[in-house]
C-alpha cells in the first residue's frame, strides 16, 4: 500500500483482499466476543445451572429456565423473566405448584381472579386445574423458582393460549384498598434523622410487606420540614399488619424529630 500523487492511498489486488480478510476477521472476532458475553452477563443473575431459553411458543420476551430436579412425581425448575416478558396461560393437571419469587417483582394470575403484583419473598400455592400465568413486571426483571407435583399417567403443564398485552398491562385491583395520607411537621435540627427513618421503613414496608402497594414521602417545596406521606394498603387488615412489623416500630423511635 502507497500514496499516490494525488496523496490517496491506493495498494494491489493482493493486498487489498488481504487487507479486507484482515477487517472480516476484527469484525467476526468483535461479534462472537459479544455473542459470548451476552449469556455470561444474564447468568450472573443466578446462582443456579445454565439456563435454556424457554420456547418462544409458550413464552413472550425473553424466559430463561433451568430444570433444577425431576422426578415421576415432582419437577423443581428455575426461571428468570427479563422485564416484560411471561409465560402463556396453563394448568397443572391435579397436581399442585408452588411458586417462590426470589428477586425482582413478578405478576401473577388465575383465571377468573384479579393479577396479583409480587415481590422477593412472595410465595403462592396453585391449586390442581388452576389456568394462571407469571412473569416480570415491565419496569424490572424477576426470578422465580417453581416446585410442581406431577400426577401419575399426567404431564406437567397444559399449554393454553399466550398471554395477550391487554391481560399483561391490565390495571392491578383491590377491593378492600385503604389510601391514607399522614400530615408531619418535623424539627429542622431532625429532620436529616426523621428522612433517614422513614426512607428505610418505606423500602423495607414494599419489599416485604404484599398487603403495602406504596409509602410515597413528600416534601414541601416551601418548607422542608413539611412531610407529606402517601400510603396505599391492599386492606385494612395489611395496614394493621405493618402497624406490628418490627421495621415500622423502629421508625416510632422517630417521634422525637416530629412536632
Amino acid at each position: 500500500m502507497k500514496k499516490n500523487a494525488l496523496g490517496t492511498w491506493t495498494c494491489s489486488t493482493g493486498a487489498f483482499d488481504l487487507f479486507k480478510q484482515h477487517m472480516l476477521m476484527k469484525r467476526l472476532t468483535f461479534l462472537l466476543s459479544f455473542v459470548l458475553l451476552l449469556p455470561t452477563t444474564m447468568l450472573a443473575q443466578t446462582i443456579f445451572p445454565t439456563q435454556l431459553k424457554a420456547p418462544a411458543e409458550f413464552n413472550t420476551g425473553d424466559v430463561l429456565i433451568s430444570v433444577l430436579s425431576r422426578s415421576e412425581r415432582q419437577m423443581t425448575t428455575n426461571f428468570l423473566f427479563e422485564k416484560g416478558s411471561r409465560n402463556s396461560w396453563h394448568y397443572h393437571p391435579n397436581a399442585t405448584q408452588v411458586l417462590m419469587v426470589l428477586s425482582g417483582e413478578a405478576y401473577y394470575q388465575e383465571e377468573g381472579k384479579p393479577k396479583q403484583l409480587l415481590r422477593k419473598g412472595d410465595v403462592v400455592t396453585t391449586a390442581p386445574n388452576v389456568r394462571h400465568w407469571n412473569g416480570a413486571t415491565p419496569w424490572c426483571d424477576a426470578e422465580c423458582m417453581t416446585v410442581s407435583d406431577i400426577a401419575p399417567g399426567e404431564q406437567h403443564a397444559v399449554q393454553l393460549r399466550k398471554v395477550t398485552d391487554e391481560e399483561f398491562s391490565s390495571p392491578i385491583t383491590y377491593e378492600n384498598m385503604i389510601v391514607r395520607i399522614a400530615e408531619i411537621e418535623v424539627h429542622p435540627q431532625y429532620l436529616k434523622e426523621y428522612l433517614e427513618y422513614a426512607n428505610e421503613v418505606d423500602r423495607l414496608s414494599v419489599e416485604r410487606e404484599l398487603g403495602v402497594i406504596c409509602l410515597y414521602p413528600m416534601q414541601s417545596a416551601e418548607d422542608s420540614t413539611q412531610i407529606r406521606i402517601l400510603e396505599i394498603y391492599a386492606s385494612e387488615e395489611a395496614y394493621q399488619n405493618h402497624l406490628k412489623t418490627d421495621h415500622f416500630q423502629k421508625y416510632k423511635q422517630g417521634a422525637h424529630c416530629i412536632w
